[in-house]
């Protein structure tokens, strides 16, 4: 646990790279994306969300960006940037824990809310659109090949980035 002089100075220190009402927002999305994500996969009372956990991840999440920031000497941080160190972190962190039993689709919630983290920052799968049934099958192929790599390769916030990247720009070159 972080005493009190601990949480000021990185309070001060994070108060160098971003504003108070960043920090808030920043927590509330992630927070926010968490709650839907608990809401949708029926997660009550087999898992729960840690919120001393969460708060660590976010601030790995806030120091590593000022460091970003500090080094390629930017004033803000892109939002596929943002996810990726996002999803990196709960990965590791892991704020969903299992209340009891283990069923083994719940032994890799982290995984899957990190996998609905980047699939949200691109915009990339919609469960509610209709796809021919080629493209839809070649898409969960795709999606499970994801999945696989957040649960068994090491992950890190750049080959997250790369991965959103590699999705967006997939995703202009097949609209043209």
């Amino acid at each position: 646990m972080m005493d009190k002089e601990q949480a000021k100075q990185l309070k001060e220190e994070l108060n160098e790279s971003f504003t108070d009402a960043y920090i808030r927002n920043a927590g509330v999305l992630i927070h926010k994306l968490a709650e839907q994500f608990y809401k949708e996969n029926n997660l009550n009372g087999k898992i729960y969300f840690n919120d001393d956990i969460f708060n660590h991840c976010l601030i790995d999440i806030l120091v590593d960006l000022a460091r970003l920031k500090y080094f390629h000497d930017i004033s803000r941080v892109n939002y596929v940037k943002f996810m990726a160190y996002t999803a990196s972190w709960c990965l590791k962190r892991k704020p969903f824990q299992i209340i009891e039993g283990c069923k083994e689709e719940l032994i890799y919630v982290n995984e899957r809310f990190a996998l609905t983290l980047l699939l949200q920052a691109v915009s990339c799968y919609d469960e509610k659109v209709y796809y021919c049934m080629e493209d839809h099958k070649e898409i969960l192929k795709g999606i499970g090949q994801i999945y696989y790599h957040l649960k068994y390769r090491n992950t890190n916030p750049q080959t997250l980035e790369l991965f959103l990247i590699g999705l967006e720009n997939g995703k202009k070159m097949h609209s043209r």
